[in-house]
């Protein structure tokens, strides 16, 4: 009872100070899972030939736009001091890194949905060669994307709504001399974290379908005569 007493205020004041802007980033995170499952999972019925449809290309490009929102909740680390500091004497390992833990995991969840989604795609149109150069090349674009999203402050529709402006920022912030240390560390960053979640959800998951199919093996298998 001490320990929920202790634990209960501490946790109120992080919601209190966090759940708005972490609810709002785990949406913007998991806008690109929304678009790939619409973009990869389209049957343009063109065999192994990548869609010609104009919209199919504009698809991607909005996914492109949107996916650095999903491993940039990695640098929302940068408001985690200030809750420890708000939080004072209170149990922060039960209270701030928690809810800190479920939000990057969230966001490092969609990413992977997104690739794999890709993944699948590029198998199905005879790219499967080119998956590890292509999601290299995504974990770099979208280090530049939380590069200009977090140290730039640039919205993913502004490309869009304010092409010339988002221009000029974007060179300006690439030719700043930290820009490419930055954006290595990001890079490193994202394709570790991608790593990471790959490798557990794809354990988890065959895990669970071991347990599945011996489930229903016990269930199909009758009873020898010495069980009856």
């Amino acid at each position: 009872m001490d320990l929920v007493n202790a634990v209960t205020p501490s946790l109120s004041g992080v919601l209190h100070r966090d759940l708005f802007w972490m609810t709002w980033n785990t949406v913007l995170a998991w806008i690109p899972v929304a678009l790939a499952l619409l973009v990869f999972r389209s049957d343009p019925q063109t065999g192994k030939r990548l869609p010609v449809s104009p919209v199919w290309w504009a698809g991607v490009v909005l996914l492109l736009l949107f996916l650095p929102n999903a491993p940039y909740v990695v640098t929302d680390l940068v408001h985690l001091r200030d809750d420890i500091r708000a939080i004072g004497n209170g149990p922060v390992v039960s209270t701030v890194l928690p809810v800190y833990g479920v939000f990057i995991i969230s966001g490092f969840v969609a990413y992977y949905l997104v690739l794999a989604e890709l993944r699948g795609f590029l198998e199905r149109s005879g790219f499967g060669a080119w998956r590890t150069p292509i999601i290299l090349a995504i974990h770099f674009l979208c280090a530049i994307g939380v590069f200009l999203g977090r140290w730039v402050r640039l919205n993913s529709w502004e490309p869009v709504v304010q092409p010339k402006g988002t221009l000029e920022r974007m060179v300006l912030a690439l030719t700043w001399e930290w820009a490419p240390i930055l954006i290595a560390a990001v890079f490193v960053a994202t394709a570790l974290g991608h790593f990471v979640t790959r490798a557990v959800v794809e354990a988890s998951v065959a895990s669970a379908r071991r347990g599945a199919r011996l489930v229903r093996s016990l269930r199909l298998t009758p009873p020898r005569a010495d069980q009856v």
